[in-house]
């Protein structure tokens, strides 16, 4: 079912010139730090996404965008506005999946999702040199690149992705982009931007309640590797 293949997706988040840090750059576990120390000072973010997931057997590409808001602990909006508005809700307990167009809703415990995928990095769920092994990319953090490149590779053997390579500011520290590569070599990019911290976003913004007529089906569960 297409409105599954989208869930798979987003729980998936929910992957040259000079050296790869120059001497005067920082190093790669000085960055993962910095940006963990960056996150968890956070009491909410905000912004906007452009999602481009590509599917490796056929090659091809799906894009799609809209806004993303997080509020912490663990309470998750992740609007999609196109090609069609599709919703992705945690509230803290329950990971919400509506689909208005079906006019149909999933619901699953969340307990272990942010923990065991990307959108936990973001969180500060996910420890980033506990639980992943962190190194370079060259052109990271240099002249030629705006930004720090990092591939993380999960230490555990229960993730739900293969690696993630991170795109970082060098002057916020705040992640701009996050590739995803899935067990099966299928790949999911995020590019964030827009982004705006501490706006005190509302808890009412992280409920939801399965509009009148919907078809609330069976309880999502987690991708099996």
């Amino acid at each position: 079912m297409r409105h599954r293949s989208v869930i798979g997706l987003t729980l998936l988040l929910l992957a040259g010139v000079g050296s790869p840090l120059s001497v005067s750059a920082l190093t790669a576990d000085e960055v993962a730090d910095k940006v963990q120390a960056t996150y968890q000072g956070f009491s909410d973010l905000q912004g906007t996404f452009l999602q481009r997931a590509t599917n490796k057997l056929s090659g091809m590409t799906q894009e799609a965008s809209g806004r993303l808001f997080l509020k912490w602990p663990g309470r998750m909006r992740w609007e999609y506005e196109k090609p069609e508005s599709r919703l992705f809700l945690i509230d803290g307990k329950t990971l919400w999946s509506y689909s208005p167009s079906e006019r149909q809703a999933m619901s699953q415990d969340v307990s272990g999702v942010l923990t065991t995928s990307p959108i936990g990095i973001l969180f500060g769920m996910s420890s980033l040199r506990r639980d992943f092994q962190v190194r370079p990319i060259v052109h990271a953090g240099t002249k030629d690149s705006p930004e720090y490149l990092m591939e993380l590779t999960p230490k555990g053997k229960d993730m739900s992705f293969k690696r993630v390579i991170l795109g970082v500011d060098r002057e916020s520290f705040f992640i701009q982009r996050l590739t995803v590569f899935d067990l099966y070599g299928n790949t999911t990019e995020v590019e964030l931007s827009k982004q705006k911290v501490n706006s005190g976003l509302k808890g009412e913004l992280f409920q939801f309640s399965p509009p009148p007529g919907t078809d609330v089906v069976a309880p999502l569960k987690p991708p099996v590797p």
